[in-house]
């Protein structure tokens, strides 16, 4: 029998890391095993019918068809899981090598719906997956081959033809099943994007448009949603009338062709019904995952993306050796371009600087900072801290010496302490405190009787967009690192905190580079970078 369902390719599996592919032959070869086992036992109660035997032997093989079953099944949802750690170990091995440059709002949405719905979606591979992909194919081939052994190859190809018919009937009514849920999935999700918008909106729309008229926006896309609906319960009707029609084909076939051709043993018909009722039983499910192949190699597709992103080159050991102290972070940029902001920049900064960087807006301060912080390597031109470039330090040396507050502070879920311990991981409670305490988040500390250990909620969502900046600012203020790159880091507080912020800046060592759109004398800068547009 020829059943032409489309399954996984070489290159499809190859997108895996190698220990994942290992577990899944594994859990493969299970599936077949089982499907020949199960296939043997039925052909033995087959015989058993026809031929009286004792039910010693039937029982033996069932028995051993089911515990491999059993064993496979359990196998395969452990090998999901341990699929899901390779997987989310290998992309955390990619991201933690990938240049950051390369994380943009889409490459971030895309790396977390991979990590929320793509990999734990993949645990499904081995644990129903490969069940559909190998044991409900190989179950009517192995049972085809029975009847073969059991009647005559006629029969056994009269079967075949039968199965093949139920397998396509099945196909092309789940085919059209899925078109109409296609459908409407997209109005859903315009509808979901619609609403959404409606109550983000809701006061600007209320107020311009009045009630009436707001709700009008969405309620063309509801009465789109209700009979995309409609049609799909139709569509779905409609496939579960012909699927269970494709799903008797076999047995009535099987029994007309029989009953047609003058087959006259009562005990040998009832052994073929029941093989080839076992045979059609998982056509089913076949048709469903030759179906939902692509959407499976779309998924794989995009986690080999998510894992082949862009790296920049690492030296495999120290060429660099940068001190920690404060009289050897000179910093030069020579003939530094980067398209299309910056072209031909030199730039020399002097150890202990406080430098203003400058420039209208989109003319490449942000770059400009990401480049000196090794986000990219410029397209020509190279950067060094101490006459060493920094394409020959390793990413922890140059980390070790940067300290970065960015436009948009980064605040994590978890308490006070555990988001400004970042910057120094061994820091103790007191240094917390006292580093917390001196960019002015004392109110946030003493509203809570937790202090420093009190709950700052999900991302932050507990804090002001100021208290959110401050404790950027302290995560970075503790590290003490020789270099200070600050990017809009006041820009949410008011004049008064900006100032006691500048001041604890002012009394730090290090080597400050700055933008801001406030008034930068304040700063007190010492060295200013004027950017062309």
């Amino acid at each position: 029998m020829s059943i032409a369902v489309n399954t996984p390719d070489k290159k499809t599996i190859a997108i895996l890391p190698p220990i994942a592919r290992r577990r899944l032959i594994t859990v493969s070869i299970g599936w077949i095993l089982v499907a020949a086992l199960e296939a043997i036992a039925y052909t033995i109660l087959a015989l058993g019918i026809i031929n009286y035997w004792p039910p010693k032997w039937i029982l033996i093989s069932a028995g051993a068809a089911v515990f491999a079953t059993v064993l496979v099944n359990r196998l395969g949802y452990l090998t999901g899981v341990r699929l899901a750690g390779d997987l989310y170990a290998a992309l955390g091995q990619s991201l933690a090598r990938t240049k950051l440059s390369w994380f943009t709002n889409d490459h971030r949405a895309q790396i977390a719906h991979i990590a929320g719905q793509g990999i734990p979606g993949f645990m499904s591979i081995p644990a129903h997956q490969l069940q559909n992909f190998l044991h409900a194919p190989c179950i009517p081939l192995f049972l085809i081959f029975g009847i073969y052994v059991l009647v005559s190859l006629d029969v056994a190809l009269v079967a075949a033809a039968l199965l093949t018919l139920s397998l396509i009937t099945q196909f092309l009514s789940q085919k059209a099943l899925g078109h109409a849920d296609a459908r409407r999935h997209d109005t859903e999700a315009k509808t979901s994007e619609a609403t959404i918008e409606l109550v983000d909106h809701i006061e600007l729309l209320r107020t311009a448009a009045g009630p009436v008229r707001t709700i009008e926006r969405i309620e063309h896309r509801w009465k789109n949603q209700e009979k995309a609906l409609i049609k799909t319960n139709k569509a779905a009707a409609f496939a579960v009338f012909i699927s269970s029609l494709a799903s008797i084909m076999p047995i009535a076939g099987m029994a007309a062709y029989l009953i047609f051709t003058g087959f006259n043993s009562p005990t040998a018909i009832l052994a073929l019904l029941i093989m080839i009722s076992r045979a059609a039983a998982p056509l089913g499910d076949l048709a469903t995952a030759g179906l939902n192949i692509n959407d499976l190699r779309a998924s794989l597709n995009n986690y080999k993306a998510a894992t082949n992103t862009p790296i920049l080159p690492e030296p495999t050991t120290a060429q660099a050796n940068v001190q920690h102290a404060s009289d050897n972070h000179h910093i030069s940029v020579q003939g530094v371009s980067y398209a299309p902001m910056l072209n031909n920049i030199n730039i020399n900064i002097s150890i202990g600087s406080r430098v203003l960087v400058t420039g209208p807006s989109g003319s490449g301060k942000s770059t400009l900072l990401e480049l000196l912080m090794r986000f990219d390597d410029p397209t020509q031109g190279h950067i060094t801290i101490n006459g060493i470039k920094l394409n020959e330090m390793t990413y922890d040396e140059l980390a070790s010496n940067i300290a970065f507050v960015p436009q948009d502070p980064i605040v994590f879920t978890g308490t006070l302490a555990d988001n400004i311990r970042i910057g120094k991981p061994d820091a103790s409670d007191k240094e917390i405190e006292d580093i917390a305490r001196k960019s002015t988040l004392s109110s946030i500390i003493d509203r809570s009787p937790d202090g420093i250990h009190q709950s700052i909620g999900q991302q932050g969502s507990a804090l002001s967009g100021g208290e959110r900046q401050r404790v950027a600012l302290a995560r970075a203020l503790i590290k003490n690192a020789p270099i200070l790159i600050l990017d809009e880091a006041t820009a949410a507080l008011d004049e008064a905190t900006e100032q006691e912020i500048i001041n604890v800046i002012h009394d730090l060592s290090a080597t400050i580079i700055f933008v801001t759109h406030r008034d930068p004398s304040i700063w007190q800068p010492t060295q200013s970078i004027y950017l062309n547009s």
